[in-house]
């Protein structure tokens, strides 16, 4: 046993001192047992920083290829940046139609800073370096290389993107910039009147919005909530209603303001239909910064089309598909917020 006991002693021994003297075995022993520790220049792999940080993907077999993503109202955090780069750096997205760059952050930042973005339609990221822009779509960088792998948030919805900011790739860690692109939560909303006369010379117009069962009205930040990125609703006017699992949440938006958002997004279009419908999307935030956004119609008078008569209250009345759980009582103050909208 003492022969058994000195020979363990002098194998871990040597052992550990061979390990002093090649530093690189003595890392592969240590990351072997815990993904926490450094590679060899210091940083930690992107691999590693993902096992460090609670995220459960695995860089070679998850990477999903995706170049642009789809139109919708995003949270992008960073989560990390790796790099000598780093006070230099900006991020961007562009529409995939234009490539015209949309700066989000801008030289010095740090990890948890926080932006927001409404994209119409399929957009893409870029990161800026010193080295040169490199975007999510590989043919748009002059190097014409890869330069952001793109993952699916395992601990949220929306994506992981890794990028590397030198030109041709560089050392290829992949870790120099890592941001958290979250999507939206879908609400529904309708807006009263349901027919707008832009002449009309009322105060509000009115959004109902209903969120998904497992959010409630409470905890959204009114202050955040904007129609088409440009209106802010009105804080000192709203209502919100929970009923069992039916949670709604009734904000007021300067009609003047609307009005003048919807001339503008009809300028220019042709007077070929009595009423124009127009895309409204309101976005917002709950109080710990998940965004959310609906989208739905209202229907206009079109102001090219002559004087015509002024909305009646059938077409004011806004639909609603109350939950099956919904009271009766609720759908009548609901529908007596459509009427004093109206009146106002």
């Amino acid at each position: 046993m003492k022969k058994l006991a000195l020979t363990c002693i002098l194998l871990i021994t040597a052992v550990t001192l061979f390990g002093l003297f090649n530093p690189n075995l003595a890392i592969s022993f240590a990351s072997a047992k815990s993904p926490q520790v450094l590679s060899a220049d210091g940083e930690p792999t992107l691999q590693e920083w993902f096992n460090m940080n609670g995220y459960a993907i695995n860089v070679t077999r998850d990477e999903t290829g995706i170049e642009t993503f789809p139109a919708g109202y995003y949270k992008v955090t960073i989560l990390t940046e790796i790099a000598d780069y780093a006070p230099m750096n900006n991020l961007s997205w562009y529409l995939a139609s234009n490539g015209q760059l949309n700066y989000l952050f801008l030289g010095e930042n740090v990890t948890g800073d926080t932006a927001y973005f409404m994209a119409g339609e399929n957009f893409g990221f870029c990161l800026g370096s010193p080295e040169g822009y490199f975007h999510t779509e590989p043919l748009r960088n002059k190097d014409g290389k890869d330069h952001a792998l793109v993952f699916i948030n395992p601990n949220a919805t929306g994506y992981i993107i890794a990028w590397e900011d030198l030109w041709n790739l560089g050392d290829a860690d992949f870790q120099d910039f890592v941001l958290a692109a979250m999507t939206s939560v879908n609400v529904n909303v309708c807006y009263c009147p349901r027919t707008l006369n832009l002449k009309s010379q009322g105060r509000w117009i009115t959004a109902i919005i209903r969120l998904p069962k497992e959010y409630k009205a409470k905890d959204v930040n009114i202050s955040s909530i904007m129609l088409n990125e440009t209106v802010p609703a009105e804080q000192d006017h709203y209502a919100i209603f929970n009923c069992k699992a039916l949670h709604l949440l009734v904000v007021k938006f300067n009609r003047t303001a609307v009005i003048e958002l919807i001339r503008n997004s009809l300028e220019g279009a042709g007077c070929k239909k009595r009423f124009t419908e127009v895309s409204l999307t309101v976005t917002g935030k709950f109080l710990d910064g998940l965004a959310f956004q609906g989208t739905n119609k209202i229907r206009v008078i079109h102001f090219g089309c002559g004087n015509h008569r002024a909305h009646t209250a059938k077409e004011s009345l806004c639909k609603f598909s109350y939950h099956p759980m919904d009271t009766h009582a609720t759908s009548l103050r609901l529908l007596r917020v459509c009427h004093a909208n109206r009146r106002s």
